[in-house]
């Protein structure tokens, strides 16, 4: 049976737009961090996602802690400002993709629907509190790096009122990704 309250309160804490706050790249079997990683250990990032499904993410080296892998005097319309070299730095240290996204085995610890835990929990929305957690699945039908078009799974833990997220993703080779992320203001559109 799908947890509708859980459910629904995770969809509405995804959407918006997030920054990053780490992204660490570990040892599956050891915990041991990958530092050579080139998003490690504050990527330069974003991504986005929508009431309607989707989600949009860009993740590049952070031309502040990794200069020597996102060269800050590129200019996209001038591919003379840089040779081949510091331009492939870009496309090798960076990923960004777009596509639907999907919750499942969406679960809220220490909020029971409609029990004195729910009750209390829905009192103190405005505290701090940990959220939603679960396991968020997508497709990315475009993807700056063509073999990252198609599935991927990632788990999910919500916390501070939903105003920072955990995420965590195998990548292969006995090695996942996991990512901190924090809530980005809304901005006056018009």
């Amino acid at each position: 049976m799908i947890n509708l309250v859980a459910a629904k309160k995770a969809a509405s804490c995804f959407v918006g737009a997030w920054g990053f706050i780490n992204s660490t790249l570990v040892n599956t079997t050891s915990g041991e961090i990958i530092t050579e990683d080139w998003a490690y250990p504050v990527p330069s990032a974003a991504s986005l996602f929508t009431p309607n499904g989707y989600a949009a993410l860009l993740v590049t080296a952070n031309d502040t802690t990794r200069p020597d892998l996102r060269p800050r005097f590129l200019t996209q319309n001038d591919y003379a400002s840089g040779n081949d070299t510091e331009w492939a730095k870009i496309g090798k240290c960076s990923i960004a993709g777009v596509g639907p996204y999907h919750l499942s085995n969406v679960t809220w610890p220490g909020y029971d629907c409609g029990g004195a835990k729910g009750r209390k929990a829905e009192a103190k929305m405005d505290e701090a509190f940990e959220g939603p957690e679960g396991i968020q699945t997508g497709n990315f039908f475009s993807s700056t790096l063509p073999s990252r078009e198609g599935p991927y799974e990632s788990t999910f833990k919500f916390y501070e009122s939903c105003h920072v997220w955990n995420l965590h993703q195998p990548v292969g080779g006995g090695l996942g990704r996991v990512a901190w992320y924090e809530k980005l203001p809304d901005q006056q559109v018009y």
